[in-house]
């Protein structure tokens, strides 16, 4: 691949601000009044071939590092979107397609990555990034999909390199099956899938889906009060984060307590109504207990909701 070409799949991961940098860092006049798309275009008409070869050498693996950090965010629930599916629409040609959502907006995004096109995969994204054929973090979530799904084999990776322990990595994350909310039971289409890190918040919350459980403690780190409607009625209830969250499985009687099913994490979403909320008045800063069933919801993915038995410690 020319070098021309590979900048135009790196170049779009910048801002603007950062590639006028680049204009500067080259002596480049000329720039100031373009827009982004503009702004690559003008930089590659610019830059002679070494210049060319010197910027990848200088931004490269920033570029790739940070779009890949991304992707594993997202994988680890540390984005804010979340990997609603993901399907093999052709095995034959180790297609996937990848379903991306974040707070009120959705991101689909495509990948084959095969013997014959490995050095130049097939790929499509909605997102600013992708949709110009760039490295977007959602190309590298189906790049790590791929390869956990055996679709190739991480040594025969030469297009681009990539960051120290990204190997590493690769090991505590797992293939599950999807829990998208929109998903019915008898729906006909392909198999739905998520990739998840075994270990993180997301995968803990998702092996109890569905599940009543005992937050024994967790420490309230931001209170917002929230309104909905349906069918013309108004609703008033609290979103609370918590944070430094222990629970375990809802349990009837206190002697049924079993310290080996307590686990940990970092954060957790709780909805709570109005009643609830007035009745235990937390504050920023207090130690909350109670009870709920976990749930994934379109937007704010698992969080907690139908909380009972709501106390400050």
């Amino acid at each position: 691949m020319d070098n021309r070409t590979y900048l135009t799949y790196l170049l779009p991961a910048l801002n603007v601000k950062e590639l006028k940098q680049i204009c500067r860092d080259f002596k480049i006049k000329g720039y100031s009044r373009l827009k982004k798309a503009e702004l690559i275009e003008f930089i590659l008409d610019s830059l002679a071939e070494e210049e060319m070869k010197d910027l990848i050498k200088q931004r490269e693996m920033d570029i790739i590092s940070q779009e890949i950090n991304d992707a594993f965010n997202i994988i680890n629930g540390k984005d804010r979107e979340t990997i609603a599916k993901i399907n093999v629409v052709n095995p034959d040609l180790n297609e996937i397609e990848l379903m991306f959502k974040g707070f009120n907006w959705n991101v689909g995004s495509f990948i084959s990555i095969t013997e014959n096109n490995i050095k130049n995969p097939d790929r499509d994204c909605d997102c600013r990034v992708g949709s110009n054929m760039g490295f977007c973090k959602h190309f590298w979530v189906g790049f790590i999909f791929s390869l956990k799904n055996n679709f190739f084999e991480l040594s025969d990776w030469t297009l681009t390199p990539l960051p120290d322990g990204f190997k590493d990595k690769l090991d505590s994350l797992q293939i599950k099956e999807s829990q998208d909310v929109g998903k019915k039971e008898d729906d006909d289409d392909d198999e739905e899938m998520i990739l998840i890190n075994k270990d993180s918040d997301q995968a803990l919350l998702m092996a109890n889906l569905n599940s009543r459980i005992t937050i024994y403690e967790g420490e309230v780190e931001e209170i917002e009060k929230r309104k909905s409607e349906f069918q013309d009625h108004e609703t008033t209830y609290y979103m609370v984060i918590l944070k430094n969250v222990k629970f375990g499985p809802q349990i009837k009687r206190k002697s049924d307590y079993d310290e080996d099913k307590i686990q940990i994490i970092d954060n957790l979403r709780v909805r709570l109504s109005e009643l609830k909320y007035e009745k235990a008045k937390p504050e920023k800063g207090d130690k909350l207990t109670l009870n709920g069933t976990v749930d994934k919801d379109n937007f704010w993915g698992y969080m907690i909701k139908r909380s009972t038995k709501v106390k400050t410690l």
